[in-house]
């Protein structure tokens, strides 16, 4: 599969393509449990399950806003840590 090249309006990105479930979870959580305020932080997945379950996951932080946008063979899920 092909590698998909950052954004550079983007602080960071993370290519979970390929991952199953809980695997593309258990690394978006841990990598915004470490997120300053202001920042971003963007998701690569190709799991359906993954797509349904990460914003019920990030709910809990209610600080976060997520945002899911859809390519032709992934998403990609971009989560920003509001500001204080």
């Amino acid at each position: 599969m092909e590698k998909k090249e950052p954004d550079p309006q983007s602080e960071d990105i993370e290519d979970l393509i390929g991952m199953v479930c809980p695997r593309p979870i258990a690394e978006i959580v841990q990598a915004v449990h470490g997120m300053a305020a202001g920042t971003s932080l963007r998701f690569l997945v190709d799991d359906p399950l993954a797509l349904k379950a990460i914003p019920e996951e990030l709910e809990e932080y209610g600080d976060l806003e997520i945002e899911i946008r859809e390519h032709s063979d992934h998403w990609e899920i971009v989560v920003t840590r509001t500001l204080d």
